[in-house]
């Protein structure tokens, strides 16, 4: 199966909110690249990113309090 065709697949079955069968359903994610396996690696890098953003917008804030009062 190809990549469009397993897409269009999907779709159609999502926006008709038709029933798909398990072993469909799973040929269909595959053909996507999609897993639904939660991977350790991927969800330790968003984390961290999101840590690096905090800290990020904590600095700007205590910069702005510091440049007001200043």
């Amino acid at each position: 199966m190809k990549y469009k065709e397993a897409k269009q697949q999907l779709q159609e079955a999502l926006n008709n909110q038709k029933t798909i069968s398990i072993p469909k359903l799973k040929r269909l994610l595959q053909t996507l690249n999609i897993s639904l396996e939660p991977s350790k690696d991927k969800e330790i890098k968003y984390l961290k990113g999101e840590i690096r953003n905090l800290h990020k917008q904590i600095r700007r804030l205590r910069r702005a309090r510091e440049g007001g009062e200043g």
